[in-house]
């Protein structure tokens, strides 16, 4: 699904992603960690295509970012740690607006059930600029599984999230997964009983899988960084 070869991204004279590579198959749900500043928003924002990546290749489904943007976009959804929205759009709003952007017919019934699954059903009419942090963030994950990109990328998901909605999203994601998307996110936290297929440990600019066999204590792991 997600093919990294050989990336390198620098800030000025600072290098923040050194040679990476990395492979991620269907189905499968990574988490990506390591301590503030190691570059996981920057390497997301790479993948998504939203920074220019001039050293490596990133390609998913066999679609390549430099070569193929337009259709290497369409594979790909970024849900950034503080999302941005209109002011004058209501959430529904937003959700028509996607669905169009991405020619999604019937769009209605799965974006009900979105807001219903996040509990924002009776904020459907009401603007984001007057939602809560959790609230804009769970608008943006409903915005993003309305489309079901093959490639869905999330920034700190959970830590703007109650325990409930933590573990409502873990759920979503793992249906995403069942569905054969892939799941790429960054967190310093997850719910409960949270086990991710894949363990990636972002540190010196580089990805280093962990091996894991069992259950994973993510909470102990986490708090390494």
């Amino acid at each position: 699904m997600l093919h990294i070869e050989n990336l390198t991204y620098q800030y000025g004279t600072l290098t923040v992603l050194k040679d990476l590579s990395l492979r991620l198959s269907a189905g499968q749900v990574a988490l990506l960690f390591g301590e503030n500043g190691a570059g996981k928003s920057t390497l997301l924002r790479c993948v998504a295509g939203w920074t220019q990546v001039r050293t490596g290749t990133i390609a998913v489904q066999g679609v390549s970012l430099r070569e193929q943007d337009r259709a290497y976009r369409q594979q790909v959804a970024l849900v950034p740690d503080t999302p941005d929205f209109y002011d004058e759009l209501t959430a529904w709003e937003h959700l028509q607006l996607n669905a169009q952007l991405h020619r999604i017919p019937a769009w209605q019934d799965r974006a009900a059930y979105l807001l219903d699954h996040f509990r924002l059903t009776e904020q459907k009419g009401a603007l984001p600029f007057t939602f809560s942090r959790g609230m804009r963030y769970k608008l943006a994950l409903c915005l993003a599984l309305l489309i079901r990109p093959p490639l869905l990328l999330l920034d700190e998901p959970f830590a703007a999230l109650d325990a409930l909605a933590r573990q409502t999203l873990w759920q979503a994601l793992a249906e995403h997964a069942e569905q054969g998307g892939t799941v790429l996110f960054s967190s310093h936290s997850a719910p409960p009983g949270a086990q991710p297929d894949v363990l990636l440990h972002l540190r010196d600019g580089q990805i280093e899988p962990v091996e894991a066999s069992g259950e994973v204590d993510l909470t102990a792991l986490l708090s390494q960084d």
